[in-house]
């Protein structure tokens, strides 16, 4: 296999994205690991930081060795929700947990803009409340498949019942899409 490809795109994902979804949970090996290689991403050399097309890539990937008999954008959702329990389960997600429930879920959704550019580069969201409970958030730039961000937001809440967030997509464009965003009880 030759040399990791270098990073040239502006927009840029932290391989810790990488390392959490695929060495800690989903553990590739065989042709799976090997077409996250062919993608760009090896998980035996890690790179800092990597295109965010190169994040895109592997997710389909992973969405279609992961959950084979799901359609892609249910497989992606499914992918974000377990990747969210899966970060919550690890001490730096255990401290997260303590101040989002501190936050509560309306400050913390409020908060997203500021905290998605900790993991990725070239992404913008901006997001505005909508009513009681309710949220918009419109994530611009290259980013995580829609399907992949919506189940992130409502991972940790299922199974933990931290805020109870559901996602719904409401407008997807190549380079931007929409998410209502509820709070239950709200």
């Amino acid at each position: 296999m030759g040399e990791p490809r270098p990073v040239s795109d502006p927009a840029t994902t932290r391989h810790t994205v990488f390392d959490a979804l695929f060495l800690h949970l989903l553990q590739p090996q065989g042709a799976f690991k090997d077409e996250l290689r062919a993608a760009g991403y090896d998980p035996d050399r890690p790179l800092l930081r990597y295109p965010t097309s190169v994040l895109l890539a592997t997710l389909d990937i992973a969405a279609r060795h992961v959950y084979p008999e799901l359609p892609r954008e249910e497989a992606h959702r499914t992918l974000g929700r377990r990747f969210a329990d899966r970060y919550l389960a690890t001490v730096l997600g255990r401290l997260t947990r303590k101040v989002v429930l501190a936050l509560g879920a309306d400050k913390f959704l409020m908060q997203i803009p500021r905290i998605v550019p900790i993991s990725s580069t070239g992404v913008t969201v901006a997001v505005k409340r909508v009513g009681p409970g309710e949220f918009q958030l419109v994530y611009t730039g290259e980013s995580q498949p829609p399907d992949f961000v919506a189940g992130a937001l409502e991972g940790g809440a299922e199974d933990s019942s931290i805020l109870g967030l559901r996602a719904q997509i409401v407008r997807r464009e190549p380079g931007e899409f929409e998410l209502k965003v509820t709070v239950a009880g709200k």
